[in-house]
């Protein structure tokens, strides 16, 4: 039977607490039917050993809703035996919801691999949304950690504490020792709760965005997939752009000033999702080596012509610079100055560009001169005669002032 509720179950479930008071049964009646004998299994579990232990199960709400629950029990006992469960229940239904998202979108990348015929194309993608899934993962356990130390729980003991003097509230408050305590109490508790939902949302507005990212890293692979292992003639110019458009909502983010400096070259014959992959991979990590400056950042995409049978493509930022004894090991399997990377990016890139009968290469002075990670791509014929190509711009500049209007007319 339950001997006390906090308030906070009305709100989050819909029922009156009369009903978890007067009914014995109503806990087991509230939780979803599939995890009601998990949930008493390991209700029963955590009793023998005795210690805290959590339960993650679902309940359902008064209007039908259901809601996933998180909840850290203690074990209250008397001469060493249980007599009373204490239970801490957050409602983690958001975090659920968004966890359910990612595996669905994870599941329908590698249906369309399959789809596909490629199985590398799972592998691509998920390299190139990877980044943004560690960001998920990192703001799902931060909401998680604050949730789980949320002084929420002081705010229900002071209330019983006030509950149990009702009758004497002022008396309490004046004369008792720990009545005393309360009204300070209540003006620290309310800046600390003040904080955490402070914290909280920031945390979920990130967790949007991330997700909206992913959205839209899907849809543009999805797009090259359906394609993938053909090699086709292709313009430099276009898959530079689409590599940019995957990125352009982190650029306005990021305060990052784009720079294109395309000259009129031939068409390269490559397998347009390989090359995608490995632009989009530069990229993403020459706006994390911006990072380190606070202003003045600059991405660079320039094209021009390599050798008689290649086009160049060089990706260069003015961020934090690669050390000499990295140049060498950059491309290695398994190598990565990133406290959240895998070291897999350059090294699949480096490998797909070889394939294509190309080249992937870094140059950089050492740290804080930035970096430029040169593509060598094969044309389409030694004759190609380039002046059939219009020639674009000498240069185009993205200010950050109008970048929001780009990426919307592009995308």
């Amino acid at each position: 039977r339950t001997l006390f509720v906090s308030a906070q179950a009305e709100s989050m479930l819909g029922y009156p607490l009369n009903l978890w008071l007067e009914d014995p049964e109503f806990r087991k009646k509230a939780i979803h039917p599939e995890d009601l004998a998990s949930t008493l299994e390991a209700l029963k579990e955590g009793i023998a050993v005795g210690k805290p232990f959590p339960l993650e199960y679902r309940v359902i709400a008064a209007d039908g809703r259901t809601v996933w629950i998180n909840e850290i029990v203690s074990v209250q006992k008397e001469n060493n035996q249980p007599v009373n469960l204490r239970g801490v229940a957050l409602d983690i239904t958001e975090q659920k919801l968004a966890a359910e998202q990612i595996s669905k979108m994870q599941r329908e990348l590698v249906d369309a691999s399959r789809m596909a015929g490629m199985a590398e194309i799972a592998t691509g993608v998920l390299h190139n949304v990877g980044n943004v899934l560690n960001s998920v993962n990192i703001s799902v356990t931060l909401v998680t950690s604050q949730l789980q130390k949320s002084k929420t729980p002081s705010l229900a003991k002071a209330a019983q504490l006030l509950g149990q003097h009702k009758d004497d509230v002022g008396e309490f408050l004046t004369h008792d020792p720990k009545g005393k305590q309360l009204p300070a109490f209540f003006v620290a508790l309310s800046e600390q709760l003040a904080k955490e939902q402070a914290g909280l949302a920031k945390e979920m507005i990130g967790l949007q965005q991330n997700v909206e990212h992913i959205k839209q890293i899907v849809a543009m692979q999805q797009s090259y997939a359906k394609v993938s292992g053909a090699m086709e003639s292709l313009e430099p110019r276009q898959l530079v752009e689409d590599a940019l458009k995957m990125s352009s909502t982190a650029f306005a983010r990021h305060q990052i000033e784009v720079v294109r400096k395309f000259e009129a070259v031939p068409p390269v014959v490559v397998d347009r999702h390989k090359v995608l992959q490995i632009l989009v991979n530069l990229v993403a990590n020459a706006k994390q080596a911006l990072d380190a400056r606070a202003v003045g950042r600059t991405l660079t995409l320039s094209i021009s012509q390599g050798d008689d049978s290649h086009v160049r493509v060089e990706v260069s930022d003015n961020g934090m610079g690669i050390a000499p004894e990295n140049l060498t090991r950059v491309f290695q399997h398994g190598f990565t100055t990133k406290k959240t990377g895998h070291g897999f990016g350059l090294h699949s890139g480096a490998n797909s560009a070889k394939e294509m009968g190309g080249s992937l290469n870094v140059r950089s002075e050492g740290p804080g001169t930035g970096a430029t990670f040169i593509l060598e791509l094969p044309i389409v014929s030694h004759t190609t005669d380039t002046t059939d190509f219009l020639p674009p711009p000498a240069e185009e500049t993205l200010n950050p002032g109008n970048r929001n209007a780009a990426c919307n007319t592009t995308l």
